[in-house]
């Protein structure tokens, strides 16, 4: 593998462990563990690019980085992904979960910036009514997507570790 993949690697593997400890802290008090998977699946997207045709785009474009992905390269990051938390994850719209974890990379690392529109008060009056309302995934401002960013991961890894 080519010393600047190795290096790409290298880097998103150092964040998933990082972002592993603060997922079992009690004290973490921010969305950083969650933020760090998911730059750790932009730098795995453009290691693969890298190692499967030679380039990659020096973007946030989480859908344009995926589609630069060889057909054959994207169905067996899902079915590797999706056979690793087989029944816990839905894999079936990536373009939806790539959108969601780019706004998630691009918007809410500065969280101060999502709501600088509202006052505080009007913030938490949006979150009480979201938590009133069940807490629907489909209607979070931020989503995440855990099961499936983690699938994704995994699938990328393996598809990485397995490249020519």
């Amino acid at each position: 593998m080519h010393d600047h993949v190795q290096r790409m690697v290298g880097e998103a593997e150092r964040y998933l462990h990082d972002a592993a400890i603060l997922e079992e802290s009690f004290a973490a008090e921010s969305s950083a563990a969650s933020l760090l998977k998911v730059l750790a699946l932009e730098i795995l997207l453009k290691a693969a690019g890298l190692v499967y045709m030679g380039k990659y785009s020096r973007t946030h474009k989480y859908v344009a980085l995926w589609e630069d992905l060889p057909k054959r390269v994207r169905d067996d990051v899902l079915s590797v992904g999706a056979m690793r938390f087989a029944g816990h994850t839905d894999l079936s719209d990536v373009e939806r979960l790539l959108r969601d974890f780019e706004f998630a990379f691009t918007k809410v690392r500065y969280h101060y910036e999502l709501y600088e529109t509202y006052s505080l008060a009007e913030q938490k009056e949006l979150g009480d009514y979201w938590v009133e309302l069940g807490a629907p995934d489909n209607e979070g401002i931020v989503r995440f997507h855990p099961m499936e960013l983690s699938a994704m991961l995994h699938g990328l890894q393996q598809a990485l570790a397995s490249a020519p």
